[in-house]
């Protein structure tokens, strides 16, 4: 679990977090009685957050989902989406919790509250999940975790599982759980349709992500970098600059994740493995 330090007049984001903490430790009656306190919070007293909040607490008493627990995503990013809590849920965090664009999605109710169900599902009704993933019509691209990573064992042995039992689904993702990868692949095989990019900002060491790089599934780095001015994803200067952060041949992540190549998208293909996918800090 990683902890953002929020500024300290950033008071709605501040009880997010301390909310979310409840939501990714705490027992079912202690969910519960915090979706009720933040319900009864007075900086979340508009219309939004009180509605949101209301189908939350809905959930937890009949144990029905409230919102869509798939997203089919948008121009930026054209595929089915699973996501959960950031920071709460990733555990090989490191300075990437500086700069995580997730918690942007915070100061919008339905997102907010769509990655807390989520986090709820995963901890208390994995069931429900693999029921919606089952009603996913045709082969589709699926991307494991827009926002938070693989929390515990647990949580990688039901997602290896899911995708092994669904081929018609193509599945990557982003993740820093490194430790939780080695150790699955100790007595475990892989599922063939599930492709590991390894994600900046990490808190392991070089010795493990080399071992990362040598698992069956990992196709390799993605980095965020820092070029120093506000990024035009996909613009001659953007690219230019992450290509001068490297010594070697990168490929620029244009930011829309159905537009990088003629083929199929560069993240989620086998013929991209090893090579570095940059992208700007936004």
């Amino acid at each position: 679990m990683k902890i953002k330090a929020f500024k300290p007049t950033a008071l709605k984001f501040k009880a997010l977090q301390e909310y979310a903490i409840i939501i990714q430790t705490g027992t079912i009656d202690q969910c519960r009685d915090a979706t009720i306190n933040i319900l009864n919070n007075p900086l979340f007293s508009t219309i939004g957050w009180q509605t949101s909040f209301t189908k939350l607490l809905k959930l937890i008493n009949t144990d029905t989902p409230q919102f869509a627990i798939f997203s089919k995503g948008n121009s930026k990013l054209p595929f089915y989406c699973f996501s959960t809590l950031p920071g709460v849920t990733c555990p090989g965090a490191g300075d990437c919790i500086n700069y995580c664009y997730s918690f942007k999605a915070w100061c919008y109710t339905a997102n907010f509250c769509r990655q807390v169900q989520n986090a709820y599902l995963m901890r208390f009704a994995k069931h429900h999940i693999i029921q919606a993933m089952e009603k996913i019509p045709g082969t589709y691209d699926f991307r494991l975790y827009v926002d938070g990573d693989f929390a515990n064992m647990d949580d990688l042995m039901f997602w290896m599982n899911a995708i092994k039992n669904n081929p018609q689904c193509n599945a990557y993702g982003y993740s820093k759980s490194f430790a939780l990868f080695l150790a699955y692949s100790i007595n475990n095989v892989f599922p063939t349709n599930y492709i590991l990019n390894i994600s900046s900002g990490h808190n392991a060491s070089p010795a493990m992500v080399s071992y990362v790089k040598s698992l069956p599934i990992t196709r390799g780095e993605f980095i965020a970098v820092n070029i120093g001015f506000k990024p035009i994803h996909g613009s001659k200067t953007t690219n230019d600059a992450l290509r001068s952060k490297f010594d070697e041949k990168i490929f620029p992540c244009p930011g829309q994740c159905g537009s990088c190549t003629g083929s199929g998208h560069a993240c989620g293909m086998p013929a991209m493995k090893h090579r570095i996918i940059a992208i700007a800090i936004h």
